[in-house]
């Protein structure tokens, strides 16, 4: 559409501008009704990309159990869950035991067992199966128990409330007890020199 076709069909310039802006706005919406139709055929254009690659996948998917018999898929499945089962258990005992040699680790300094060996004996004692100890909790029932049992075997093993308790009372009594010199200091007691008195 031109200014002099309007013209001649006998429209003023006012009449013409009108019309080339009703002529605008109807181009503006067109073009904008096609950017959103292009929209939805990239959209679709897309889906049905990504649908025909799943299809393919799917597919190739299926192409590989042709011929595979559904009893031997079964075994491998079964085979898979044994090993994942026998992973989980072997997991579950190594964090048990972490758990154990901690646990006996604390109880030992409690006792006061200091010596390498000694503490790597009654742990292994300890997380033997014939211990006689019952793991519960978080924590071994009648270990008490077994640490007397092993300090009759091994006196020197770890002190008892008692034995510090009288270790403690012998050398607090251990410095106020007077110490004997013999003949040679003059039968001085008590750590002093004797010095007889002066008599003239």
């Amino acid at each position: 559409m031109k200014t002099e076709e309007l013209t001649a069909l006998g429209l003023n310039q006012e009449q013409i501008d009108g019309v080339f802006k009703l002529n605008g706005l109807d181009v503006e919406a067109g073009k904008k009704r096609i950017g959103e139709l292009e929209g939805q055929v990239n959209s679709l254009t897309t889906e049905r990309d990504d649908l025909n690659t799943r299809l393919t996948t799917a597919n190739e998917t299926l192409g590989r159990f042709e011929g595979i018999d559904p009893d031997a898929i079964k075994g491998e499945v079964e085979k898979y869950q044994k090993a994942a089962k026998a992973a989980e258990e072997r997991y579950t005992a190594q964090i048990r035991e972490r758990d154990q040699r901690d646990w006996l680790g604390k109880k030992l300094d409690e006792y006061g067992v200091v010596s390498p060996y000694a503490r790597r004996q009654l742990i292994s004692d300890a997380m033997a199966e014939n211990s006689g100890l019952s793991w519960k909790d978080g924590s071994y029932f009648g270990f008490d128990d077994f640490m007397k049992a092993a300090k009759e075997k091994d006196n020197g093993l770890y002190q008892t409330a008692e034995e510090k308790e009288a270790e403690a009372k012998k050398q607090e009594q251990g410095g106020k007890q007077p110490s004997f010199v013999g003949a040679s200091n003059n039968g001085a007691q008590g750590g002093q020199k004797y010095t007889p008195p002066k008599l003239f």
